[in-house]
């Protein structure tokens, strides 16, 4: 499983930066009251009103969205700082989450199971809801949108091995990369370089037998006439 974004955006503001009052929160979306420094971060990385509101839970696809964003939000901050364009005083992970979700969400759901999402290009296309997505059932089933269904869905399953009768175990065929007519080919050209070779083996053996008789034979014939 891939870990989660690293969240660094802890830096300090110059000593010589003008800090505002952040005693007072104020409202943006619906939820809890994003405090001062919270609002500033929104209207300067422009972030949409909607996507602050903590209240819409259970949609995957905005989860999914805020979670863009979030990264989105950080890469921006990330930037404005190393150029010294961040003035304000110091952004905390937390300020930066919490504009978006709950940190116990996040850190639940979100940086463990967004994070997979690449692995299925159509899932991805799916929670974007992308104009050339795939339907609900193509990627969901008849199971539900949550975050532990997604899981599973995204989350690689090692095959299973096939017990094939009378040669034990062997592990399924991944290769996608021939098709099956090629694959028939190569393992039966494969069977028949293996007989060959236990074909040999076998001749070796055999006349290696006859040397040794032979052999014998010929110092119990020296033997008798002495």
């Amino acid at each position: 499983m891939a870990d989660a974004p690293e969240l660094s955006v802890n830096v300090s503001a110059p000593t010589s930066a003008f800090t505002p009052a952040l005693a007072v929160g104020v409202a943006s979306g619906s939820g809890p009251v994003k405090s001062a420094i919270q609002e500033l971060i929104i209207s300067t990385l422009n972030i949409p009103i909607h996507l602050t509101d903590r209240s819409n839970k259970g949609n995957i696809r905005m989860a999914y969205a805020k979670y863009v964003a979030l990264l989105a939000a950080l890469n921006s901050m990330s930037a404005l700082v190393t150029s010294g364009t961040w003035t304000h005083p110091t952004v905390a992970n937390d300020d930066m989450i919490e504009i978006f979700m709950s940190k116990s969400a996040y850190f639940r759901n979100h940086s463990k199971v967004f994070t997979m999402v690449d692995r299925h290009p159509q899932m991805k296309k799916w929670l974007l809801n992308a104009i050339d997505g795939p339907t609900d059932y193509n990627v969901w089933g008849h199971q539900k949108h949550t975050f532990d269904v997604l899981r599973a869905i995204l989350t690689p399953m090692p095959p299973p091995p096939v017990d094939i009768k009378g040669k034990g175990k062997e592990m399924v065929d991944l290769d996608l990369s021939s098709p099956p007519v090629e694959k028939r080919k190569k393992k039966g050209a494969a069977k028949a370089l293996k007989k060959k070779k236990e074909k040999k083996t076998d001749y070796d053996d055999k006349k290696g037998n006859r040397r040794g008789e032979g052999s014998g034979k010929a110092s119990t014939s020296k033997a008798h006439h002495k």
